[in-house]
């Protein structure tokens, strides 16, 4: 059955290639449209095709991305010293910093004894305890990697449900659990610029296409309350949809018991606690001391590998780096520019989006929101949504003189709503466990995703009011 499995995963995915080369060949042969350049309809069709390609993994994303990088010139879409220009961007070394960052956070026993103390903090009810591991999780994320954040959760939820008797794939308090924490990891993800790659993304496309910059605590200020309201409601749903099958949990006294013997905070749990201190510091106080957010990141990675630091060595962290969550980023922000400099995203946005033009700010909001969320049951791949949508959508907001950041901030949000199509890295964390299956995460990810849709309006509508997005 393995060996079936195996072929026909493989005849699919040579299938998805094939159509990705006839979809580039169609649309570059069609009639280029009016005010669409033909480079412009070139970049176009060849995202197209890269969005197939990545969505079906016909090979593996890292080798792809480098591989649509610098294919771009053969094919004549875009000459390789602009590619490679938007390729290595600020936003890479950001998340190549907060990858290390977050390794580090394992490596020092800092996130295990941040996750035994705050494992049940509201008590042994199995309502309690679900929300005592869902708040946590989408607050740490909120400045940490979401992956290393869920993985360091689930990791102490598994042998809490074997204490507990929840079998794999019956236990609803084994289910809720282990779709309640990446869940909440991917919510607390969009706290914080830091949270994300996909936000430092997505304000580094906002300033080179509209000129617009965000600072971190604007962000911040719109994103943590939403977060924090967010996993409020997705615990609730979860439960709602999956209420557990007794009402107490047994073994946290096994936690207290490891906390004790974890003893006091070593050495190296110190000089991580007190790095990343000036780090927020720094983040939050952005406004004031104009240091940008990468170069705050870098140099506290930086500063991990320093003689009388040491908490990281070379050769331990770079076999846990996701270079295919960095090539998958360089190359979709490549892409994206290209299509913006090209005037493919003009043409874009007057066609698909321009009958908002001279609506209220609300229906606005509320169409670029909807498209965010669900445009991830065609898209998965939230950097390929983000690519595509913004350079549109910072077009769109100057044809129709709205501030570009109010149509460009919820596409990046949103990128993080990764509950209707669970096949992003995030909810996968927890999957392996077998406890849920991807339907299992889709039935509460909707109402989630619907709850998400109206907070980010609203928080959208209050922020540009009071002054916040400007």
């Amino acid at each position: 059955m393995d060996a079936k499995n195996t072929a026909a995963g493989s005849y699919g995915k040579v299938l998805a290639g094939l159509l990705a080369i006839i979809v580039y060949i169609i649309l570059t042969n069609l009639p280029t449209p009016a005010n669409l350049p033909p480079q412009g309809q070139k970049a176009l069709a060849f995202m197209v095709a890269v969005v197939i390609v990545w969505v079906f993994e016909v090979i593996p994303i890292g080798i792809s991305a480098a591989l649509f990088l610098m294919i771009m010139d053969i094919l004549k879409v875009f000459p390789m010293k602009d590619a490679m220009a938007n390729f290595a961007t600020t936003t890479l070394f950001f998340i190549l910093s907060a990858f290390i960052i977050a390794i580090t956070f394992i490596n020092t026993g800092l996130g295990n004894r941040v996750s035994l103390m705050v494992s049940a903090i509201f008590g042994q009810k199995t309502d309690r305890v679900l929300l005592s591991f869902m708040l946590p999780t989408a607050i740490i994320s909120s400045v940490l990697a979401d992956i290393p954040t869920a993985v360091i959760f689930s990791s102490i939820a598994y042998p809490l449900l074997q204490k507990n008797g929840c079998l794999p794939g019956k236990s609803n308090f084994g289910k809720a659990l282990m779709l309640g924490i990446p869940i909440a990891a991917a919510i607390g993800g969009i706290a914080t610029p830091a949270g994300s790659g996909l936000n430092i993304m997505s304000i580094s496309l906002l300033k080179n296409t509209a000129g617009v910059e965000i600072n971190f605590l604007q962000w911040a200020l719109i994103g943590f309350p939403m977060a924090i309201l967010l996993t409020l409601a997705a615990w609730y749903i979860v439960l709602k949809f999956y209420p557990p099958e007794f009402d107490h949990v047994r073994g946290l006294e096994d936690i207290a018991k490891a906390r004790q013997d974890l003893g006091p905070l070593t050495v190296n749990e110190k000089k991580f606690i007190a790095i990343f201190s000036v780090t927020l510091v720094l983040w939050f106080t952005q406004p004031w001391n104009h240091i940008d957010p990468s170069v705050v990141a870098i140099i506290t990675a930086s500063s991990f590998f320093l003689p009388g630091v040491k908490l990281a060595t070379w050769d331990d962290v770079k076999g846990k780096l996701s270079w295919d969550v960095l090539l998958l980023l360089g190359t979709a922000n490549s892409l994206a520019m290209a299509i913006w400099q090209l005037k493919g995203a003009a043409w874009l946005a007057n066609t698909v989006l321009g009958g908002l033009a001279g609506v209220g700010l609300l229906i606005v909001l509320f169409a670029v929101t909807a498209f965010g969320i669900f445009s991830h049951l065609i898209i998965p791949v939230g950097g390929a949504v983000v690519a595509v949508a913004i350079p549109v959508l910072a077009v769109l907001a100057k044809n129709t003189g709205i501030n570009p950041a109010l149509l460009v901030i919820p596409i990046a949000y949103t990128a993080s709503c990764v509950f209707l199509l669970p096949l992003d890295p995030i909810p996968l964390t927890t999957y392996h466990y077998k406890y849920w299956k991807f339907w299992d995460m889709m039935k509460p990810g909707f109402f989630i995703s619907l709850v998400w849709l109206v907070l980010m309006v609203i928080f959208m509508y209050i922020g540009q009011g009071v002054g916040i997005i400007r």
